[in-house]
């Protein structure tokens, strides 16, 4: 089918929009149907770069490379959700624009009959090396975990999410000052990215090259600030 005719699209979360509190109630999506699902040719990992000292590493997916299985690198489950095409859009408005993530088309697997679909979901917008992969935070990973275990995944998948390491942020005086610093200057240019977003969003929820453009270099700015001047003086805020 063309892309531009369908009227109806499966979504395939993987992250926080697994969990119904932020998919249904914060961001107002009503799914037509719902289905466990899983992507084997992908693993779940955290090559997305949110903020340091706040949520450092997001979910993403990569490619799963040969023999990493043996040694316990597994496919990602998630929930697969049929939308309305504007219901697709409003989910890659509510995940910024497509500053962070691009959508792709993966074959999905449903878990209740095994039955092959189509589905879409979002992967980061840049190939980031495992190596430089960030720590998620405690409140991004409980998402995940409470929306994992509200659509029944997987029982081993469950307990993965639930070993996955967090970020810890020290206890003392001098990191929180740290954190504060930082999050004084670059919480506001957050703040001012999101805004833009809202702004300049296409119909299909994107926003233009130029924003993206823009983006990206505030985004290695911020990254090069913390890794190379603040965390020398505050400590990390990704646990590294």
């Amino acid at each position: 089918m063309d892309e531009t005719c369908e009227t109806e699209r499966w979504y395939f979360a993987y992250g926080s929009n697994m969990s119904a509190a932020v998919f249904t109630r914060r961001r107002k999506i009503e799914p037509l149907q719902t289905e466990v699902a899983c992507i084997t040719s992908h693993t779940l990992c955290f090559n997305i770069m949110g903020v340091p000292y706040s949520d450092p590493g997001m979910g993403g997916l990569r490619r799963i490379k040969e023999g990493e299985e043996s040694v316990g690198i597994g496919p990602v489950f998630g929930v697969a959700y049929l939308l309305s095409r504007e219901n697709f859009r409003r989910v890659i408005a509510s995940e910024g624009g497509g500053i962070a993530y691009k959508t792709v088309k993966l074959a999905a697997t449903f878990q209740k009959d095994g039955s092959a679909m189509p589905v879409y979901t979002l992967v980061g917008r840049h190939e980031v090396d495992s190596s430089y992969e960030r720590l998620p935070s405690a409140r991004y990973m409980a998402l995940l975990i409470r929306g994992a275990r509200e659509q029944s995944l997987p029982q081993p998948y469950q307990e993965r999410l639930a070993a996955q390491p967090t970020f810890q942020a020290p206890q003392s005086a001098m990191y929180n000052t740290g954190k504060w610093t930082f999050d004084a200057l670059w919480k506001r240019v957050q703040w001012c990215i999101e805004r833009g977003v809202r702004q300049f969003k296409d119909d299909e929820g994107h926003v233009p090259g130029w924003f993206l453009i823009g983006f990206d270099c505030l985004l290695w700015t911020m990254w090069i600030h913390h890794d190379y001047i603040h965390s020398k003086f505050w400590g990390r805020g990704d646990g590294r």
